[in-house]
């Protein structure tokens, strides 16, 4: 009977450990879940930084390239004049 009582006794004690581990694991589970989800939504947000910041660096070299071209436009526009003025003026 004694044994008996021994067996009964350990098995109740791996149950128990067995449905501590389970718990745990399910709450680490869960822990795993939310810093994924955490990290997942940092990298969409350095994403959407990086995306930015490229449109906005894309942005500024076509700004400078219409700048370069509406400066030479400006630039033949002058020659252009003063050839139709020294034209007429002969």
């Amino acid at each position: 009977m004694e044994k008996m009582k021994k067996i009964c006794l350990c098995a109740a004690a791996v149950a128990g450990t067995a449905e501590i581990a389970g718990i745990s694991a399910k709450a680490v589970e869960g822990m795993r879940k939310k810093w994924f989800l955490r990290g997942f939504e940092a990298g969409q947000f350095i994403g959407n930084l990086t995306a930015a910041e490229s449109f906005a660096r894309e942005k500024t070299v076509i700004q400078k390239k219409y700048d370069k071209l509406c400066e030479e436009f400006d630039e033949l526009q002058e020659n252009y004049n003063d050839l139709f003025e020294d034209y007429y003026e002969e």
